[in-house]
């Protein structure tokens, strides 16, 4: 399994006094922003990154029974209906939500699974209110200086990770003796969707300084790396090649652009293929499954031998646990599942694939719900006309690829990577003229200038429901 045993915390010194500076640091960029949406978003995902560095403490329960960790998480969502334009809740954008929690209701009623039902629902508000809350503060703060000032949020996974190396507090991540730095985070799952979000942000964020993004950019793919997470340094692939293979040109004029574009996306090729060489041995597993089609990774969980049951950690033995667990359910179950997380009563981990997971809980009708949730999201960003078009749709197959291996929206790390991209996604939609900031003439130092102002609120214009 790629998940054996527990990651150490950071020494208790060292955690509180990085935790304090990072604090300080996070009220100075909010005196600085002076933006009360742009503040929430940034506290919300800030605050989730934070507390998962205390996982010895959050991941345990609080008084009324809940960990502090959802116990966190269902205040951001409480607080974020407050902050968020209500009328946004009826956009139409956000019909596919709406059918996904409806089937988990209907799931979790029919089988009896009442706090597991109210935990995915308060997931989904949590997508809900950064999505929401994402487009609002693009519109008020302004798209380029909001992305920059996203970055910020990022900042305790990278200084988290420094002091792991640095004091050597790693994770055994496979019984061949590899290792993840992950900042003392409990999982390199968690931990690598959160970089992945942050190198989308910084590719959204085109009016960077370019030394400065290159250096971020490659400061979070060696991050990745460090983390060792293999799903995710697959799943990045899309992003990571658009960024490098098309973000590349903008240092360009425009009929230099096709030319450095072609040259880039070979560079790319050849990258991929040698990092492909380099981490053979981590991606073994793959290459065997890839070269026998597929045969075998899906049978009878009995029919597994010890050394089938390691293929690609564990996960071909995981999925045939799910969909033989699955088919052993009633007619009703095959149709609507059998509850939200009614897993950790039958199998030992997660189910590692989000379709996989979603059949098992929510049958046929919650995988129908899931795809068209995604289907609808992608088809968005394919009609979007304006903006870094080709890096959202990137960002959107980025997000898809995770599932087929990993579980992001079993975490709230995942639910924040696909609200941030899909909150962009509604505000490119949108009209130009429609985000515009306004701007207001302002006397200073003797002379005229243009100054935006702090926060302008903004109807959000897609049709509502």
């Amino acid at each position: 399994m790629d998940d054996i045993g527990s990651a150490p915390s950071l020494p208790a010194g060292v955690l509180y006094v990085a935790a304090a500076i990072l604090t300080a640091l996070l009220v100075w960029v909010f005196w600085r922003t002076k933006c009360r949406i742009a503040n929430f978003i940034l506290f919300a995902i800030w605050m989730r990154y934070m507390m998962s560095a205390f996982h010895e403490i959050t991941f345990t329960a609080s008084p009324i029974g809940l960990t502090w960790n959802a116990l966190g998480s269902s205040l951001i969502f409480c607080l974020g209906l407050l902050m968020i334009q209500p009328k946004a809740l009826r956009l139409r954008f956000f019909l596919p939500v709406y059918v996904v929690v409806a089937v988990i209701l209907i799931s979790g009623i029919a089988n009896q699974e009442y706090a597991g039902t109210v935990n995915a629902i308060v997931k989904y508000g949590y997508f809900l209110v950064v999505a929401i809350g994402t487009c609002e503060a693009l519109e008020r703060y302004g798209e380029q200086p909001f992305m920059r000032v996203l970055l910020w949020a990022f900042v305790p996974l990278l200084a988290f990770q420094i002091l792991s190396i640095v004091l050597g507090v790693s994770k055994a991540t496979e019984a061949d003796g590899s290792v993840s730095f992950i900042g003392g985070y409990n999982h390199e799952a968690s931990f690598s969707i959160a970089l992945a979000t942050c190198f989308a942000v910084a590719a959204f964020a085109r009016s960077m300084n370019v030394f400065v993004k290159s250096g971020l950019l490659l400061a979070l793919l060696a991050g990745l790396m460090l983390a060792n997470y293999r799903t995710v340094l697959l799943a990045i692939v899309p992003i990571v090649v658009t960024q490098f293979a098309l973000g590349t040109t903008q240092m360009f004029s425009r009929a230099q652009q096709a030319a450095v574009g072609i040259f880039m996306s070979i560079v790319c090729f050849f990258a991929v293929v040698a990092a492909g060489s380099v981490l053979q041995d981590r991606f073994q597993d793959v290459f065997t499954i890839i070269a026998s089609g597929g045969a075998g990774v899906i049978k009878p969980p009995s029919s597994f031998t010890l050394s089938d049951q390691g293929l690609m950690s564990g996960r071909a033995y995981i999925w045939s646990e799910y969909f033989y667990g699955y088919l052993a359910g009633t007619d009703a179950q095959k149709l609507i599942g059998l509850g939200p997380n009614s897993w950790v009563f039958a199998f030992r981990a997660y189910a590692h694939n989000t379709l996989v997971s979603q059949l098992y809980e929510y049958g046929i009708l919650g995988v129908a719900a899931l795809l068209y949730f995604w289907a609808s999201m992608l088809f968005a960003a394919l009609r979007v006309r304006r903006g870094p078009r080709t890096m959202l749709i990137a960002a959107h197959l980025t997000f898809i690829m995770l599932n087929m291996a990993t579980m992001p929206l079993w975490m709230i790390e995942g639910y924040i990577f696909y609200a941030v991209i899909c909150g962009y996604t509604l505000y490119l939609l949108k009209p130009a003229a429609s985000t515009q900031q306004q701007y207001r003439v302002v006397v200073e130092d003797g002379g005229l200038q243009l100054s935006r102002p702090r926060s302008v609120p903004r109807p959000l214009r897609t049709r509502p429901m």
